[in-house]
């Protein structure tokens, strides 16, 4: 079998220093997740499109749309979004059919036949049915560890969900430390989680790399503890933040970034 060819990274600075370790996202970085939310409500709102009578479905789909975003552009909605997931979508969902006249009203049958519920808790569903393994993902990290590279992977969310993913793949035997936002009662972008993590790895800042897709949480908060940040973005639309070091577009491109650095 022919090695496998990777594209370029687009580094954004000159000169790496080569990690002692490197800490990883977990989601829409090492597994595919949540980085198309119009295309999942779309799916999900289909799904049920019996039950919408004579309203259409992208209509629907983009109300409901509307109210996530809105509502996810708050750092305290995403805590909740992450958190208390099913309890948050419910009252989201309820709140953009409600918008729409199409609200449930308590203890009677949902008005036009659609139940706001329902479509709600079928995200998380579709999510489990839908999420996959980035290509390049087992072969990087093994890779790496042949390097000997530490390994981290920093996640936001709850604890049972981010396991069972981490289980379902088989990741947790390519890390040194995990840590999981809801088991440490803090997440990214607070500094406390990047340097627990760095602890766990028994490294620091100036030795260590950040991947991920989230400009923020992944590349901006860690760079100003100077570490340094990675952006992975597959969409060559979107701007590279200012604080990172470097691009990639595929995690194979992360291993000739490291056989270069100093």
């Amino acid at each position: 079998m022919p090695p496998a060819v990777y594209p370029p990274a687009m580094p954004a600075s000159p000169v790496l220093r080569r990690p002692q370790a490197i800490v990883f996202d977990l989601d829409d970085t090492l597994l595919t997740a949540y980085r198309t939310p119009e295309k999942t409500w779309f799916a999900i709102i289909s799904e049920h499109s019996d039950a919408l009578g004579v309203h259409d479905r992208r209509w629907v789909t983009a109300e409901v749309l509307d109210r996530v975003l809105d509502f996810l552009s708050q750092d305290e909605g995403r805590k909740l979004w992450r958190l208390e997931g099913d309890r948050t979508r419910r009252r989201v969902v309820r709140s953009a059919f409600h918008r729409l006249n199409l609200a449930r009203p308590e203890g009677t049958e949902p008005l036009h036949g659609v139940d706001a519920d329902r479509i709600a808790d079928r995200f998380e569903t579709y999510l489990e049915d839908t999420i996959t393994l980035k290509p390049d993902t087992l072969p990087v990290l093994d890779a790496l560890r042949g390097m000997d590279i530490r390994l981290g992977l920093l996640t936001n969310g709850s604890g049972p969900r981010q396991r069972g993913k981490i289980a379902r793949f088989d990741l947790a035997r390519h890390f040194q430390a995990i840590r999981i936002e809801e088991e440490a009662g803090f997440g990214k972008p607070d500094p406390r989680a990047y340097r627990a993590i760095l602890r766990a790895l028994d490294t620091v800042p100036a030795l260590a790399w950040m991947i991920g897709d989230d400009p923020t949480w992944d590349v901006e908060a860690p760079a100003r503890l100077g570490l340094t940040g990675i952006y992975y973005c597959e969409d060559a639309r979107l701007p590279t933040p200012p604080a990172a070091s470097a691009r990639i577009s595929r995690l194979g491109a992360l291993l000739p970034l490291v056989e270069r650095a100093a």
